[in-house]
């Protein structure tokens, strides 16, 4: 189901970090001290090291991001 949460920039150390959504983690069974990937260029895409990248789920993601943005309130 595709959702969309705003998160505060937090810091740790000298280091800032954003908590990853807890139904998110659960759904991709990722826990403290799982890797996870982190692709970024204009926007972020995070994912359980574990997995394998499938192209047309993402673009399917993708779909539905664009979804959400189009439908939020201005």
């Amino acid at each position: 189901m595709p959702s969309k949460i705003v998160r505060n920039v937090l810091q740790c150390g000298s280091s800032k970090v954003v908590a990853l959504p807890p139904d998110w983690m659960r759904m991709m069974k990722i826990g403290v001290g799982n890797n996870v990937d982190v692709y970024y260029n204009s926007i972020v895409i995070i994912k359980p090291s574990s997995g394998k990248f499938d192209p047309e789920l993402l673009r399917k993601e993708l779909e539905l991001i664009l979804k959400l943005e189009s439908e939020a309130p201005s």
